[in-house]
């Protein structure tokens, strides 16, 4: 009997848990309807507002994938698990109206493939989101992604793109956002705050049907041949080695405000193994991005025979089944000790006692 993939977010019911996530691979019509035909649960679509500077943006995007000691790889050869990707970018290209026009659009054949297109908003001007918000829910579609956490908007034109972590900014945007619409809310947060649990309550009390983390990290790389920055200047980076980072905050995320609250994990997915470990911290369901970049739109449906087979593998019949299982299960540094647990493989040094620093003998 196959496996249930079937997931619940913002109280929408999806037919699995794989989301394309918003980017470079969903910021045509013709690459979120590819990304719908390859499989995925629901498509986000790239992030749009008002603001010509950020549409302007995206034309001077660039992309760089980093190996693990940071040099450059090339784009047609397979990409290691291990790569980053190094960019900068912008929002859609398309005027709002025409971009929207095409969304709804889109979303209508989505409905035919039991997937939905999800419409993803970044504020510039704060009156002209709200009436953006509405616009898109008038324009037919089923749910909504209010992204704060676009990376780039440290390095953005002033009023382009809004990068928010103040817990009472997240809150009082998330909430201007929910009195405009009643279609489920994703708040996609950045997840690097000194308090991100703080972040993830405040979308709540905004109003958000879900959380979404974490965005990526803004960085700088130093080119070694030319000896100037890559890229010409900060750009957002993320990578698998990303998906430990996410899971904590999942998993902390859990355990502070409950399972009846909804999650989405991104940043790291790289298998349908890391979307299984996703469910395990306690998302219903993963935004991918890069792995499409790097491999194409088959990667989603990859993602998704591989979490099938891993349910499959360990007698699962419904994905929802294991949603936060092992954040559920988490001790303290305490109640957990060394042993106790043979099943686990235990690394120990090599027959020899750990060297302790000088102050400690």
């Amino acid at each position: 009997m196959p496996v249930d993939l079937g997931t619940t977010v913002a109280g929408v019911r999806l037919k699995n848990p794989v989301i394309c996530g918003s980017g470079e691979a969903t910021m045509t019509f013709a690459g979120i309807r590819a990304a719908l035909d390859a499989g995925a649960g629901a498509v986000v679509a790239k992030s749009a507002n008002e603001s010509e500077a950020a549409r302007r943006q995206l034309d001077g995007a660039a992309y760089a994938l980093l190996g693990p000691d940071r040099e450059l790889l090339a784009w047609d050869e397979p990409v290691p698990a291990d790569a980053s990707l190094f960019c900068r970018s912008g929002l859609a290209p398309l005027p709002f109206e025409e971009w929207l026009a095409g969304l709804a659009e889109l979303d209508r054949y989505a409905r035919t493939l039991d997937s939905l297109v999800i419409g993803s908003l970044i504020v510039a001007d704060e009156e002209r989101a709200v009436g953006l918000a509405a616009a898109m829910e008038a324009a037919g579609l089923r749910m909504l992604e209010l992204n704060l956490s676009a990376p780039h908007g440290e390095e953005a034109a002033a009023g382009a793109i809004r990068l928010e972590r103040a817990p009472d900014q997240i809150a009082r945007l998330t909430a201007r956002v929910r009195e405009a619409v009643r279609l489920p809310l994703l708040v996609k947060l950045s997840g690097q705050s000194e308090d991100v649990l703080a972040e993830v309550d405040a979308a709540y009390r905004g109003g958000a049907d879900a959380a979404v983390l974490m965005g990526r990290h803004l960085g700088f790389v130093p080119d070694l041949e030319r000896r100037r920055p890559l890229l010409g200047t900060f750009a957002a980076i993320g990578g698998g080695w990303a998906l430990p980072l996410t899971l904590r905050w999942i998993a902390k995320a859990r355990g502070r405000f409950g399972p009846d609250r909804s999650l989405v994990a991104t940043n790291g997915v790289r298998s349908g193994l890391d979307v299984a470990r996703c469910l395990l911290a306690g998302a219903g369901a993963v935004e991918v991005c890069s792995v499409v970049l790097t491999e194409g739109y088959p990667a989603l449906g990859r993602l998704v025979a591989e979490l099938s087979a891993y349910l499959e593998g360990q007698g699962i019949a419904c994905a929802a089944d294991v949603i936060g299982e092992a954040a559920d299960a988490v001790q303290t540094y305490q109640a957990v000790q060394v042993g106790d647990r043979p099943e686990e493989r235990v690394m120990a040094w090599p027959g020899v006692a750990p060297p302790l620093p000088p102050a400690s003998r």
